[in-house]
């Protein structure tokens, strides 16, 4: 248990001061990472990549219902897991990071469906 330096001890009053420094860096980079974990949490609750075509992947702003069918024939799916270069049709790859909302045609929604990957909760 530390104790309070006296007045002519230099060195523990420099101690003291570090001490104080780096307990409100702690709390500084603490905060930080509770901020960045909390923006990401958003991010992943309101973006939509949308992934109808697999050339081009976007960026939808927009916040839709997931598993439900769209006008122009496309779902917003949610998967469960990472998945990296999953071939679905002819020269086709995608790549998922699980709880991302994505933007797929019905096909790539039944294929993923079918292997159980769809995240359960919407």
């Amino acid at each position: 248990m530390a104790t309070k330096a006296k007045h002519g001890d230099v060195t523990g009053r420099q101690r003291e001061e570090l001490i104080k420094e780096q307990a409100a860096e702690q709390v500084r980079r603490s905060d930080e990472l509770t901020m960045a974990s909390a923006k990401e949490a958003a991010r992943l609750e309101t973006e939509v990549v949308d992934l109808t075509q697999p050339d081009s992947p976007t960026v939808i702003d927009e916040v839709e219902d997931l598993g439900v069918a769209l006008a122009n024939d496309s779902v917003i799916v949610r998967v469960a897991e990472d998945i990296d270069m999953m071939t679905i049709g002819a020269g086709n790859h995608y790549s998922f990071r699980a709880g991302q909302k994505y933007k797929v045609s019905p096909g790539v929604y039944e294929h993923l469906k079918e292997k159980g990957l769809l995240y359960d909760r919407m």
